[in-house]
C-alpha cells in the first residue's frame, strides 16, 4: 500500500474513533432520552453510523480491497447529509453557527476527501477496460476456453 493510502486509511481511522467519545457526549446531553423514539436520539444513531462507516473504509482501504469505492462514496453521502440536517435543525444564533462551522471545517471536507477516495479507489478496484487488456485479461471474466480446431 503506497503513503497517501496509508495516511488516508490512518485519517478515516482517527475520525471513526473520535465520533466514539462524541457520541457519549451526545448521549450525556439527551439525559437518558438516548434509548426512546425522538428526534434527539437520531443524531445518536447518525453518529454511530458514522463512525462504523469511517472504520469501514479505513480498514478497506488499507487492504486496498474493491468495496472500498462504493463504501467511501456512501460515507461521503452520510457526512453530507450529516451537515445538511444539523445546520437547518440548529437553533438560532450560536447553535446555528456551531452547526454551520462543523459542517464547514469537518464534516463537507472529510465528504469530498471521502468522494476523491471512492473516485482514486476504482482505479485499483476496477480497471479500465485499456489497463486490463494490457495486463493480459479483460478484467470482468475469467478466459474461456477456446474450441479445438476440426
Amino acid at each position: 500500500m503506497d503513503r497517501r493510502s496509508r495516511l488516508l486509511a490512518g485519517l478515516y481511522a482517527v475520525c471513526g474513533v473520535l465520533l466514539v467519545p462524541w457520541t457519549g457526549v451526545l448521549i450525556e446531553q439527551l439525559h437518558g432520552q438516548a434509548g426512546k423514539r425522538c428526534f434527539s436520539s437520531s443524531w445518536v444513531g447518525l453518529d454511530v453510523l458514522e463512525a462504523v462507516c469511517l472504520l469501514t473504509v479505513a480498514a478497506l482501504l488499507s487492504r486496498r480491497h474493491r468495496a472500498t469505492s462504493p463504501a467511501a462514496a456512501a460515507t461521503a453521502a452520510i457526512l453530507c447529509m450529516d451537515a445538511w440536517f444539523d445546520t437547518m435543525s440548529a437553533s438560532p444564533q450560536l447553535p446555528y453557527a456551531e452547526s454551520l462551522a462543523m459542517a464547514c471545517i469537518a464534516e463537507l471536507p472529510l465528504a469530498a476527501l471521502l468522494a476523491w477516495t471512492a473516485w482514486r479507489a476504482l482505479e485499483w478496484a476496477a480497471p479500465r477496460p485499456d489497463q486490463a487488456a494490457a495486463a493480459g485479461t479483460d478484467g470482468l471474466t475469467l478466459e474461456q476456453p477456446t474450441k479445438a480446431p476440426g
